[in-house]
């Protein structure tokens, strides 16, 4: 199962299993590392209204954004740690996908 279908159950109001959010996580980790050597990786394009809505981020946001805000809504990280949608912005500015 890939990022995109997990993120449409979501919306759909469906919640994840433990494995699924693993498996985000490891999806996530995946997509930040392969944005730093690829300008065409599908998780930069901007995602559908309603999994920006359920991702409780702004209309025409990335897939990559939308599911690093749903992990840290579902599965927080524990206190003093980056948060996901941190690390992403800071994936996407330091690889010119954002203006500073």
């Amino acid at each position: 199962m890939n990022y995109q279908i997990l993120l449409e159950s979501y919306a759909a109001g469906q919640s994840m299993c433990k494995d699924e959010l693993s498996l985000l996580e490891l999806e996530l980790d995946s997509q930040i590392d392969s944005i730093k050597f690829s300008r065409t990786q599908g998780c930069t394009k901007k995602a559908p209204k309603h999994i920006c809505e359920a991702a409780q981020v702004c209309e025409g946001s990335s897939w990559i954004t939308c599911f690093a805000s749903i992990l840290d809504k579902t599965n927080p990280l524990s206190l003093g740690k980056k948060s996901r949608g941190a690390k992403v912005k800071d994936a996407l500015l330091d690889n010119n996908y954002l203006m500073k």
